[in-house]
């Protein structure tokens, strides 16, 4: 099988020739510079690393190592600002603005990551003021790193689009600042809707400029709201239900209905999302990402009996916070063993890590993760 059927045909609850796995293949099943850089020393090979996504300073994946590791996925990331950002300084920080008028800052000493530091709609005060902000407008010259990466492809790999900026609800988290956002909810809530309709339009544009340079050639959109904590929802169900799933299903839709039958949204939310679950399969969620299992009620066991035909879960093959972080081999072997035991009949699954692999993960176990998914898939 190749990388594509074997994802497709797990997509579609069926089992393929082995589990696929996925490393590098989307912003939130990455692994950062660092460790990568003490991957390629465990390879014998010395290389300077390349970034893929600025923000969270993850590591392109090199063809070599994608090889070595037989990942199934590669990252189709359009050169918007995160990945291509114009840095400048000020004071002791690196920042840069993205399409979206979002400033992210970064210590320029010890800093591991860009961080929201400024939010544009922070001062809004109607209706009017969000209309007449300058919304970005998705043009065709970020699709040219899309086109390389697609024609590069030739069924070797399924590429996984990502969406443009972060998902609806988390752009308007950063536009208009956590706290006032969340408070806008529930006492403007006609602002809020304001804010998510122009996001949602956005996004929208986006849909259609894929539609017009790539529609059956892509299988998979990534988008994301992170919507829980590892405790609880963020917001409650019912306000879910009443703002962001009616803008999710009407993206999700128009996603589908544009770039063809064969297409499916994969869609990342971390933390305690559990109760969400049969909402995202309404909405038209196909795939569900990281798969937080330390979180609460997210029980592997729970998630594959009661969403298994459902939906596709991609990632809890490993606890990044826990077990690849302060485990033993002998913990992550038998982890990531009992995971996929768990997880794979019947298809549905693909293996990646619980979010992304940071710097201060252990290489051996690391290696120890692939190794186990390599002897039990």
């Amino acid at each position: 099988m190749t990388s594509e059927e074997r994802i497709l045909k797990t997509l579609s609850h069926q089992e393929p020739d082995h589990v696929p796995f996925d490393l590098g293949g989307t912003i939130v099943t990455g692994i950062t510079k660092g460790i990568y850089s003490r991957l390629l020393e465990y390879r014998g090979l010395t290389r300077e690393v390349r970034v893929l996504d600025y923000v969270q300073q993850l590591a392109q994946i090199d063809e070599d190592v994608a090889r070595w590791l037989e990942i199934d996925t590669k990252c189709g990331f359009p050169g918007i600002s995160r990945k291509n950002p114009l840095i400048k300084e000020e004071g002791n920080y690196f920042y840069f603005e993205d399409e979206w008028g979002i400033r992210w800052g970064m210590p320029k000493s010890g800093g591991l990551y860009f961080d929201v530091i400024s939010n544009p709609l922070a001062k809004a005060e109607n209706i009017d003021d969000v209309e007449k902000y300058p919304w970005p407008d998705p043009g065709a010259e970020i699709l040219k790193d899309l086109e390389e990466e697609i024609g590069r492809q030739n069924q070797k790999k399924i590429l996984i689009v990502e969406s443009f900026g972060s998902g609806i609800f988390e752009t308007a988290l950063r536009l208009r600042g956590y706290e006032q956002f969340l408070i806008d909810l529930t006492l403007a809530p006609g602002l809020a809707e304001a804010i998510l309709e122009q996001i949602l339009e956005v996004k929208l544009r986006y849909i259609d400029l894929l539609n017009q340079n790539f529609k059956g050639r892509i299988h998979i959109l990534r988008e994301g709201d992170d919507l829980a904590t590892q405790q609880s929802l963020l917001i409650s169900k019912e306000m879910y239900q009443r703002f962001i799933k009616p803008k999710h299903r009407q993206l999700f839709e128009y996603a589908k209905k544009s770039l063809g039958p064969s297409f499916y949204i994969f869609f990342h939310s971390c933390g305690a999302v559990y109760d969400l679950i049969p909402d995202f399969i309404e909405a038209g969620i196909d795939i569900l990402n990281p798969v937080q299992l330390s979180a609460s009620k997210m029980n592997p066991e729970k998630l594959k009996r009661d969403f298994g035909k459902l939906i596709t879960f991609w990632g809890g093959g490993v606890d990044t916070q826990g077990t690849l972080l302060r485990g033993s081999k002998d913990d992550v072997r038998e982890e990531v063993k009992r995971n996929i035991e768990i997880f794979a009949p019947g298809g549905g699954y693909v293996f990646a890590a619980v979010h992304n692999i940071q710097d201060d993960i252990p290489v051996e176990n690391l290696v120890t993760m692939w190794e186990a998914w390599k002897s039990k898939s």
